[in-house]
């Protein structure tokens, strides 16, 4: 597919294609147009991509990735112009015109309600019958958990892996991401001391009680 191009030098939308019908996409594959959008790559380096980003936030399945490929460019999403590439044999994906428009209405679309799945609150609202033990173990659980999430996030270069280095200062969207990230997981890390000092606290004023009765 021929991709126009701006006086910059970015991919130009062909003004035929801005009525293309909304597409319903996995998250796997927005992810993918997105990443693509940044720069072409690989499979591999998307799937690279997405392990240093939003992997913690939004669904990226690996067993998805290469199939959701296949479907990206079955729309004319996507498109590999030079074919094969390397030893490894490594297509190297181009968002195409349409697949540009469609990435931009989805981002203009109204984003779904959050929906957390998070096991270890649920436990924790449940755990109360089981005495404080059990619950500070689910506390201890989890600054464990956020701890991982907060090394893991402090070690992310934002926009390292850009194509253009004026990209990165353009504006400093993966930093205020990591940023938000950041963030976060301090203040679910500072939840879990103040969650466990409580408890314990109230522990020992039950086992103070216990030890005055007659």
């Amino acid at each position: 597919m021929h991709r126009q191009e701006n006086e910059d030098g970015t991919a130009g939308s062909n003004p035929a294609m801005t009525d293309i019908e909304p597409l319903e996409l996995t998250p796997t594959a927005w992810s993918i147009l997105g990443f693509l959008s940044l720069h072409p790559r690989s499979g591999y380096e998307i799937r690279e991509a997405a392990k240093r980003s939003v992997r913690m936030f939004w669904g990226i399945s690996d067993g998805q990735l290469y199939p959701q490929l296949k479907v990206l460019e079955s729309l004319q999403l996507i498109e590999a112009p030079q074919g094969a590439e390397g030893p490894r044999a490594r297509q190297r994906w181009h968002l195409t015109d349409k697949g540009r428009i469609a990435l931009r209405q989805w981002l203009a679309a109204p984003s779904a309600p959050i929906q957390i799945r998070d096991e270890n609150l649920v436990k924790f609202l449940f755990a109360s019958r089981e005495g404080p033990e059990m619950i500070v173990n689910l506390i201890r659980e989890r600054r464990a958990s956020f701890e991982w999430m907060l090394k893991t996030i402090q070690e992310i270069q934002p926009g390292s892996s850009w194509d253009r280095p004026e990209d990165v200062s353009s504006l400093p969207v993966p930093s205020m991401l990591k940023q938000y990230g950041t963030a976060y997981a301090q203040m679910v890390l500072d939840w879990c001391n103040e969650a466990e000092s409580q408890l314990l606290s109230l522990s020992l004023k039950e086992s103070q009680t216990e030890e005055e009765q007659p």
